[in-house]
């Protein structure tokens, strides 16, 4: 099991705190109490991204590098690489201000939502009741108050292209959902109201945000949570 143990503390309503773990396996936890699994591992029933789909990408890419088998998963490397250098960027910009006018990428991102009223980025949750955690990108207020969860997505260029929204938007906002359900389950002193997605293409030529229906979203991540206790317990 990865080490890498971190610990950060939640600001709750009533004035106090809570301090929330998780390790190198996203797994997360209070105090010395059990490990939750994350959002994420439970929403691998929920797959916009189908076999046909990656198959076909898969093909498209080995021939695009004269059949080599191994570049599919090199482009995947690199496709995991941009979007964690996205959330560094993001984080700093939330954090400190800071705008990295050499990076398309953020740009991009910059230019679709970066006006927003962020407050807090890169908070872990958990949900009490239904034992799971996860790692919101941001928090966002309005100026009437109300209080947004924030999530970002790097997505393929022809696939922001030909699918927009439509290829991933199932488990992304079930995702959302099942984070913004879990900040109102441990009376965090940020209580989402709405939540948005914003997909931005890796090469930085396009970012789109779009406005998440939570409760659907929470539907589709309690159907996916049951599955995954079923086949994680095997009854």
């Amino acid at each position: 099991m990865k080490a890498n143990n971190e610990q950060q503390q939640h600001p709750l309503s009533t004035g106090r705190a809570v301090n929330i773990s998780r390790n190198g396996n996203h797994q997360y936890w209070i105090g010395d109490g059990p490990r939750m699994s994350s959002v994420t591992a439970m929403l691998r029933h929920i797959e916009g991204d189908t076999f046909g789909i990656g198959l076909n990408w898969g093909l498209k890419i080995a021939r695009e590098n004269n059949g080599d088998l191994n570049a599919p998963r090199q482009a995947t490397k690199a496709s995991i690489e941009i979007g964690n250098q996205l959330h560094e960027a993001i984080d700093e910009f939330i954090t400190h201000g800071t705008v990295r006018e050499e990076d398309p990428v953020f740009l991009a991102w910059y230019h679709a939502v970066g006006t927003q009223n962020f407050i807090a980025s890169e908070r872990f949750l958990y949900h009490p009741e239904m034992a799971y955690g996860g790692t919101c990108d941001a928090i966002s207020m309005n100026e009437h108050g109300a209080i947004s969860i924030a999530d970002w997505k790097t997505i393929s260029p022809d696939h922001l292209q030909k699918y927009g929204t439509a290829l991933k938007i199932n488990k992304d906002s079930a995702q959302l959902a099942a984070y913004a359900y879990a900040l109102r389950a441990m009376d965090s002193i940020w209580a989402p109201t709405e939540g948005y997605i914003t997909y931005v293409a890796r090469d930085g030529s396009d970012a789109i945000q779009v406005q998440v229906d939570l409760e659907r979203g929470m539907s589709l991540f309690k159907a996916s949570h049951a599955l995954y206790l079923l086949t994680k317990n095997g009854t």
